[in-house]
């Protein structure tokens, strides 16, 4: 069994990542989230991947396979899935955000240094576009709602002062919502992680596919007689 640490932005989010490196690796995993406390701005965030890295990189010696995991929402930040995201419409914290791809890799560098072949455990980013419940969209139905939502509610002040003077079309949550019905959150997301094509899902999202890309270097579970 791999222990996995998750670094992401609630507990739930951890599940769901965790159970996901399992169906796309095939490893059993035990998972230990670290909380993202995003809310305090990009450089408390890399001061906190860097620290959980060193805490990751101090246990890899260990008898039990270790891995990582970094997770945070893109939120409209700048990344090639959402070069069609008209920037000068979003508030200024937001238009003058930085690639967070960037400064997350810069991280790992800094810690595991530059050759990922010598890195001494196997380590996976995701940075979902706009946000995970993107993926679950996608995974779902198949297809890209259009017109394109790039914020989590229609009723948030960013989309509708993006999308004035018209009213805001249904966003990453509102869709969600009306897709799991009854179930919580977390039972839907794990619903839809059980059915999902990875592969498919991957031809859909690119921020996906590069989360997989990651996973598909990480080793295979030993075959047992």
């Amino acid at each position: 069994m791999m222990l996995l640490y998750i670094v992401s932005e609630s507990d739930g989010d951890a599940a769901f990542y965790a159970a996901c490196v399992s169906k796309l690796t095939g490893l059993e995993i035990d998972h230990f989230p670290l909380k993202n406390r995003k809310a305090d701005g990009a450089e408390a965030v890399k001061k906190q991947l860097f620290n959980a890295l060193q805490i990751t990189r101090a246990t890899a010696a260990s008898a039990q396979p270790v891995g990582f995991l970094a997770a945070i929402d893109n939120d409209r930040s700048p990344h090639p899935e959402n070069s069609a995201l008209n920037r000068a419409r979003l508030f200024p914290n937001e238009r003058d955000s930085v690639n967070r791809l960037g400064w997350m890799n810069e991280t790992l560098t800094a810690v595991f240094k530059e050759n990922p072949a010598k890195w001494p455990l196997p380590v996976a980013l995701a940075v979902p576009v706009e946000m995970l419940e993107s993926w679950i969209v996608l995974a779902q139905s198949g297809a890209a709602p259009q017109p394109q939502p790039y914020f989590s509610r229609a009723t948030s002040a960013s989309a509708r002062a993006y999308y004035a003077p018209s009213q805001p079309p249904p966003q990453w949550k509102d869709i969600v919502d009306s897709l799991r019905g009854e179930r919580t959150a977390q039972e839907f997301f794990l619903t839809v992680l059980d059915s999902m094509d990875a592969v498919a899902l991957a031809a859909r999202s690119l921020s996906f596919r590069m989360f997989k890309e990651w996973l598909d270097q990480w080793p295979k579970p030993e075959a047992t007689e």
